[in-house]
Order: structure tokens, then sequence, then C-alpha cells
């Protein structure tokens, strides 16, 4: 997905006068002279963050969903990352050992522009005839799962649905989904000024929320086209919220925001892995745009930086389109 922003210049010189900027006619007297006629231009509000694109991934490490409406609910974005395969050891699988993940379509049914979560998990991939999950329910069974540094109890959804997504990313998995009974801890580090201690996460890579403005994905892409390299796309760097109408980084540098009606505290910098090399059209594995990021995003603690975690205060709904207010600063 491609962006561009539009940079205007808020204090137009005399040239712009010429040019046919609008101006106020001001008039002012100085003692020494008769009175004369100044051009004072008129002033414009800046223009403001602004939400480009919303992404919603009902299965852990699948392609995301994009949505025009994102309800939040305690635990996130709504049906975000409530789904996830585990080994027959119950450890998460990702795309870092299961590539073919990357490209297996996980979808939830939509309405109105925003997910459904509590509706059938559709499941596509190639070679496969596509298959329907029923929700989790009482019914089914539970597994005890390790997600990250993390263990839960999650619903598994049964034989038939392991045995295609095993199928699915040729490797034995079982198929699992959170239950209102899940819980597994939400880390301060990605809460920013937002008291989050006693809530749940999905099984996110840690927060609730992904930010990532196209400012950023634009700047790297620049520098991936002068050393030779081919440019990169949003769904490697798999977002919640995409943002427009940013110099490059600038959510770096936020603490606190407000979007539609919806406080959102930004966190630490998402570290970045080899997931991002993986091309999600072609599933080859290569060395951008990591290679890259690593010259000029490397964090303090050595790991390579881009995109802020963010938690929400309260359920609410983002849309795309509305307008992004930086409440406070780093």
């Amino acid at each position: 997905m491609s962006m561009s922003v539009c940079r205007r210049r808020w204090w137009p010189d005399h040239r712009d006068h010429e040019a046919g900027w609008p101006t106020t006619v001001k008039r002012t007297r100085d003692p020494a002279t008769l009175p004369r006629l100044s051009y004072i231009p008129r002033t414009h509000p800046p223009m403001l963050p602004t939400v480009a694109a919303l992404f919603v991934h009902p299965l852990k490490g699948a392609a995301p969903v994009e949505v025009r409406s994102m309800p939040l609910d305690t635990l996130g974005a709504l049906g975000d990352r409530r789904w996830m395969l585990a080994d027959l050891a119950g450890t998460l699988i990702t795309p870092r050992t299961a590539t073919a993940l990357a490209r297996l379509h996980a979808s939830l049914p939509i309405r109105d522009g925003a997910i459904v979560a509590d509706g059938p998990l559709t499941l596509r991939a190639n070679g496969l005839d596509m298959i329907t999950v029923a929700h989790a329910d009482a019914a089914m069974p539970l597994r005890t799962v390790r997600c990250w540094d993390d263990t839960l109890e999650m619903a598994d959804a049964g034989d038939l649905a392991a045995q295609w997504c095993s199928d699915a990313i040729g490797t034995p998995c079982r198929l699992l989904h959170l239950t209102p009974q899940s819980h597994r801890p939400l880390a301060p580090r990605y809460t920013g000024p937002i008291d989050a201690r006693t809530r749940s996460v999905s099984v996110t890579d840690g927060a609730p929320l992904l930010l990532l403005s196209q400012s950023s994905i634009d700047a790297l892409n620049e520098r991936l086209v002068q050393s030779g390299a081919t440019p990169v796309g949003v769904v490697r760097f798999r977002p919640n919220v995409l943002i427009a109408g940013t110099a490059a980084h600038d959510e770096d540098t936020w603490s606190l925001i407000a979007v539609g009606g919806v406080d959102i505290g930004v966190g630490s910098p998402c570290p970045r892995c080899v997931f991002t090399t993986i091309n999600p059209s072609t599933l080859e594995r290569g060395v951008e745009p990591l290679r890259t990021l690593a010259t000029y995003r490397r964090g303090d603690g050595g790991g390579v930086m881009f995109g802020m975690n963010a938690t929400h205060r309260a359920p609410g709904v983002i849309h795309t389109g509305e307008s992004i207010h930086v409440r406070a600063r780093r």
C-alpha cells in the first residue's frame, strides 16, 4: 500500500501574494509617514495526522484483514489475534518457523465495515478447500499453551481444523481460540501513561495495538531504493493502525493520543525480527528490510525498532479517516 503526504507551507512570503495567495489587508500607521497598506498572510491551522487504514489479524501470523472501523474491547482490536496455532507441545507457531502461515488467509464476518468477532473463522490456503470453524464455545476442550513468555488456557477447535491447518502450514499443529476465561497479563511497557495493571491481552506480540505511520514506511523505502533493493509494503509490519500526515517516525515521540473518543497510551517501540524479511506473496526469505532498518533504527538494547506498541484506555471504536490528536509527547 503506497501513500503520499501533501506538505503545505503555512507561512507564504511576498511571492505567494504575487502568485495569488489569499491575503488579509490591514491598515497600519507609521508615525513618520503617511498611512500605507501592508499585506498580512492568512494563516492556516496545522494538518492533523489521520487514520489511513485499519487492520485486524484474526489468526496470529496469518494474512491481515483491512477494515473501515475497528471496535476495541478490553483486549484490543475486536477479533484481532484471538486465534492461534500451536505445535503438539502447546507452543505458539509463527511464520518465523512455519513460513506458509504468512500466506494463509483467515477471515471473520464483516458488518458495516467492522469485524464480527463471535462469527465463524473462515480459512483459505493454496491447494486446499476452504474450511469454516465455529467460534469457541463451552463445549470445546481446553489446552494449556505457551504464547511467548506466558502460559494460558485456550479452546481447541478440534481434529478436523487441526488437520487442515497442519496441511496448510506443513507441520503438525492445533488451532486454538481465546475463551472469556483466558488470561494473559498486559505488560506495563506497552501502555504508556495508561494504567492497565489489571488488563489482559490477546495473543499479540505483547501490546493491544500497534501503530505505524506511512511516512516511516516511505522513508524506509527511499533507503531501500537507494541501495538497489525492492520497496516493501505495510503488510510486512502488521500494524493495527496505519497513520497518514506525519513526518517519518513522529509516532516515536507520542505518549498519549486521542482518536475519535478513544484515548491511547503509546508505549515501547516495536522490535522487529526476521518475519519482516518474508515476502508475503511468494514466501521467499531475504535480508531486507531488516538489514536496512538496522542501519538507522537500532534501539538502546540493540534491537531494530519500527512502529510503536500502544494501549487504549477503554473500549471504543476507531474509524478510518479520523483525526489523531497528540495530547502528550515524550
